[in-house]
């Protein structure tokens, strides 16, 4: 652990997002899904990108390796606009984690308001801090600070956050260095989707040699997760689906294993030694999803 420490990048929460207008609501055949436009949220909010960056400076300072949101956003640029051209859909948050690959995601919301029943005409600083595994969306650790600034005269919402976050980023980190031990020791945790498409004329329990074509996925689970760690949510004929699938954290060249890499090994063995027509469909680091034409 102190040789090799988990990166982070710091990004405003939608919640955030939504107060800035930066954050839309997407309805599609009654699955909500949402856009997030968090280069606008740096117009709009001239301080944003100073408060992301003392927050990434006190990580810094405890080793962590960072990824910066606005240049992953400036990396990512040019695909966009050639995407929306040709009218490709794209999960932006998908894209920012598949392009810059940090370990933990720290969300930033934070709100400078006056209290109304006070004599005292200073603003007061309200922020909460949730740092999450990208693989699970599961929160780590996070803190909740409010009336910061109380007795100041100043309202920098940057200074704010940096005279106060210095002492409680301690907590923080001791959270994601233990989950991040926690990961090492026992691999990093996904979910497995595999689905037979309605005109493929397949079936999971269809048969594959000795065995059902969803009994071979399981063999391979069994012997391709760390520990045989995983469990079985659904298993029907057209669809099976794991939680909890623990996989290795780097292959063999010691580059980082995700979600689509375990999918795509998956791929090759259901192709191989099923002869079937598989497609990897993941998107996100931690949600793999195979499709059987």
């Amino acid at each position: 652990i102190s040789q090799s420490m988990p990166s982070v990048m710091v990004i405003p929460s939608d919640a955030m997002l939504k107060r800035m207008n930066c954050l839309k609501e997407i309805k599609n055949q009654g699955t909500i899904s949402y856009s997030r436009d968090y280069a606008t949220s740096f117009i709009k909010s001239s301080e944003l990108k100073f408060v992301i960056a003392e927050i990434e400076g006190q990580f810094s300072t405890k080793g962590f390796p960072l990824e910066n949101l606005e240049q992953t956003l400036k990396l990512i640029n040019n695909n966009n606009a050639m995407d929306n051209m040709v009218g490709v859909a794209r999960d932006l948050r998908a894209e920012l984690m598949n392009t810059a690959r940090p370990d933990y995601i720290v969300e930033l919301d934070y709100e400078l308001k006056q209290d109304p029943n006070s004599r005292n005409i200073n603003k007061t600083l309200t922020y909460i801090i949730k740092c999450m595994d990208v693989y699970t969306n599961k929160s780590v650790a996070s803190i909740t600070r409010a009336n910061i600034g109380k007795e100041s005269a100043s309202n920098d919402v940057p200074g704010l956050v940096k005279e106060d976050f210095s002492s409680a980023c301690g907590d923080l980190s001791k959270g994601i260095t233990n989950h991040f031990k926690d990961l090492l020791a026992n691999g990093i945790e996904i979910t497995l989707r595999v689905a037979a498409m309605n005109e493929s004329a397949v079936a999971l329990d269809d048969d594959c040699g000795d065995d059902e074509i969803g009994e071979k996925i399981i063999t391979f689970l069994k012997q391709n997760t760390v520990n045989s760690t995983y469990k079985m949510s659904k298993n029907t004929g057209t669809e099976m689906y794991f939680t909890n699938v623990r996989i290795k954290t780097q292959d063999e060249d010691g580059q980082s294993f995700t979600a689509y890499d375990f999918a795509k090994s998956l791929k090759k063995g259901l192709k191989k030694g099923c002869g079937l027509s598989v497609k990897n469909k993941t998107q996100s680091l931690g949600d793999a999803f195979i499709q059987v034409k």
